[in-house]
């Protein structure tokens, strides 16, 4: 049996939700590439629409200049739309003026109906809820983390005033804003709360530098019986499992 770390005091669990809550399924450059290439599938060769490989090298060098901007204030969907247009520039690829919208449109699409609810779950959730207040910090777009909800039903569990998420590029994970306005949401201290997920640097790290501890899902790495690890991240409490059902070890 796992050596227990009760996480005594806290009244809130906030949760990731992709490869949290929810398995990711089919990462953004699958799915990039393969909206890419059934687009490009409709006309020959002959019509010079480039392979994936050379849109998607394209885009992310168009992605990385970006990123390098200190003064970007674009929300993740516009600078995602002004990259591909700025790869579909630079490879002399004429398309329509809706094309960059319907595309990623399309790529969201292709990777919601790839998610599928994390093992656990189910069985999680309802013990945890009559003791503690749950919410949720994401850096996925609000109308996409409320959809995954609903569509796996989690919904109930989630109040729409306890889902947390960036309005802004600036406002993501690491950053504290996010884990701020939780807090202070939940009319709660910042050690009244801890963090679930995946991220050690947008979760674990965040957390911490807002004054929670948290938890550290590490499936890659998976043992028999699984696990609880205990580290310090400064004067905060990180706790790395394996299984998102071993919080029901820590909370016991």
């Amino acid at each position: 049996m796992s050596t227990r770390y009760p996480l005594q005091g806290k009244k809130a669990i906030c949760f990731d939700v992709n490869q949290t809550l929810i398995h990711q399924g089919l990462h953004f450059e699958q799915a990039f590439r393969s909206v890419w290439s059934d687009y490009a599938a409709r006309w020959s060769q002959d019509d010079g629409f480039p392979h994936a490989d050379a849109l998607w090298e394209a885009y992310q060098h168009h992605w990385q200049q970006q990123k390098k901007l200190k003064n970007v204030r674009l929300v993740l969907e516009d600078l995602q739309q002004q990259c591909l247009r700025s790869a579909l520039k630079q490879l002399n690829i004429p398309v329509h003026q809706k094309f960059t919208h319907d595309f990623f449109y399309t790529i969201r699409n292709y990777r919601l109906t790839a998610k599928s609810l994390a093992p656990g779950v189910v069985e999680l959730l309802p013990q945890l809820s009559p003791r503690y207040k749950l919410a949720i910090i994401s850096n996925s777009p609000r109308r996409e983390v409320v959809h995954l909800l609903s569509r796996f039903g989690l919904d109930p569990y989630f109040p729409e005033a306890h889902i947390f998420t960036a309005q802004r590029q600036a406002d993501k994970k690491p950053g504290t804003s996010l884990f701020k306005t939780a807090i202070r949401t939940l009319g709660l201290s910042p050690r009244q709360v801890v963090m679930v997920g995946n991220s050690w640097k947008h979760d674990v790290c965040g957390a911490a530098k807002a004054g929670m501890d948290s938890v550290w899902i590490q499936r890659q790495e998976q043992s028999h019986p699984p696990k609880i690890d205990h580290h310090k991240l400064g004067k905060r409490n990180v706790y790395g499992i394996q299984q998102i059902i071993q919080l029901l070890e820590l909370f016991a």
